[in-house]
């Protein structure tokens, strides 16, 4: 990225806000020492723990959230160097966030606060949040206006962190609200201040869809005699009954309840794919491009009412825990309560929150001139040189619906086209000798 009068503002923002960043931990943040006063055997053992759980956040965050946005055709680079850029920048700014919603809990000054790995986790979840608001304004915005928006959503993240669980008492052990829910809902507000007056742009766009070879990246189904499936709706799915789960991941959940939850938050996403987004798209101009609403936002939910189901048939037997309910449920017999404001709080907040970020983004910035292409603002060598002699264009090939596309037969193509250049070649020596 050169600097030019379109990335000269996103440059020189992420500039002042590194910088920032950087004099505000050096200050502020020093280590904790705790783990140095433990015994060499303990030591090991939670330091792998620790660094253990923090490399499986980083992958689902980097990697996992990197390649699922990889769908659209002309959007990869976009998608993938956007995500690392993110979630760097989000880890940072939540350890510092999370860090001041933490010292106020605790009646601390601000100095004495002390990073761990753990602090590092924290982090990534709230790059995880932006990452998933990320998804609802996929192809449409800036890297601007991308940057702005993780550094206002952080924000209104970590506070209500701080309201739900450290006040209320929030039980959500794998983040179904306060991670999924919340980016989910955040994104949704957000898109529809930000993008809403292109919907119906956005949804003409022949860029805006997925080939065969980004589908892979997940899973792909042949076609059968009576029916067709549907790559996206396999692909949420099954990420949908893990997102519905996390809430009660650490209650009384029985195998046989684990698999109704998964189940059902399967079903209502794939629902809502088919039916739910383009009725929204047709009534309220939303246009939601992952469909963050659908794997996020609905199991989100479904896992915050599923938590306060379990914990009311927890308060009426506390045997289920084994000696650590009065640990588990922070709130005893008024838990279920809780839990049910903790949705309510959550979606207050997200809702808010991403109406007043997309409202600051939309009045200072503008939204991107060519949606879901990466030549705008990345360097695309094939778009603008011609191919040398020798290679052959597959433009052809990326077909906005993945079932038109014959492999066994588009490979043959390909080959053949291959062996008459190269014939064509050899006979251009041959007559040059």
């Amino acid at each position: 990225m050169g600097f030019t009068k379109s990335n000269i503002g996103f440059i020189t923002t992420l500039v002042v806000f590194q910088i920032a960043i950087f004099v505000i931990i050096g200050v502020w943040f020093k280590y904790d020492e705790s783990l140095d006063e433990t015994e060499d055997h303990e030591y090991d053992i939670r330091s792998e723990y620790y660094y253990t759980y923090y490399s499986d956040v980083a992958v689902m965050v980097i990697i996992g959230f990197g390649y699922l946005m990889t769908f659209l055709k002309k959007y990869g680079l976009s998608s993938l160097g956007y995500t690392f850029l993110l979630a760097c920048f989000c880890v940072q700014w939540s350890l510092i966030n999370n860090a001041f919603w933490h010292q106020i809990h605790e009646h601390k000054d601000l100095y004495e606060y002390r990073l761990a790995i753990p602090s590092l986790v924290e982090g990534m979840f709230g790059a995880a949040t932006v990452m998933i608001s990320f998804g609802a304004v996929l192809g449409k915005t800036t890297p601007l206006q991308l940057l702005l928006i993780a550094f206002f959503e952080i924000i209104f993240y970590a506070f209500n962190i701080y309201i739900s669980v450290f006040k209320v008492g929030l039980i959500d052990i794998g983040g179904s609200l306060i991670i999924h829910t919340f980016g989910a809902y955040f994104g949704i507000a957000l898109t529809s201040v930000l993008t809403s007056r292109r919907t119906e742009e956005h949804q003409a766009n022949e860029k805006l869809g997925s080939t065969k070879v980004s589908d892979v990246f997940f899973i792909n189904w042949n076609n059968f005699p009576l029916e067709k499936f549907d790559p996206v709706d396999i692909q949420n799915a099954t990420l949908a009954g893990g997102v519905a789960v996390g809430t009660a991941a650490n209650l009384y959940l029985t195998p046989g309840g684990a698999m109704g939850v998964g189940l059902f938050a399967g079903m209502i996403s794939t629902i809502g794919f088919n039916y739910l987004t383009p009725f929204l798209e047709r009534k309220t101009k939303l246009h939601d491009t992952c469909g963050v609403h659908n794997l996020h936002g609905m199991p989100g939910l479904i896992g915050g009412i599923v938590s306060a189901i379990v914990t009311q048939v927890g308060k009426h037997d506390h045997s289920l825990y084994n000696g650590a309910f009065e640990d588990i449920f922070t709130e005893q017999d008024n838990q279920p309560l809780h839990q049910l404001s903790a949705i309510y709080i959550t979606l207050s907040i997200a809702l808010a929150g991403g109406f007043i970020t997309g409202l600051i983004v939309r009045i200072f910035t503008k939204t991107a001139d060519e949606p879901f292409e990466d030549d705008e603002f990345w360097v695309n060598e094939s778009s603008d040189e011609e191919l040398s002699e020798g290679e052959y264009d597959d433009s052809d090939y990326h077909k906005t619906n993945s079932n038109d596309i014959d492999l066994e037969n588009d490979g043959e193509q390909l080959l053949n086209k291959k062996e008459i250049d190269s014939s064509s070649n050899n006979e251009d020596i041959t007559s040059s000798d």
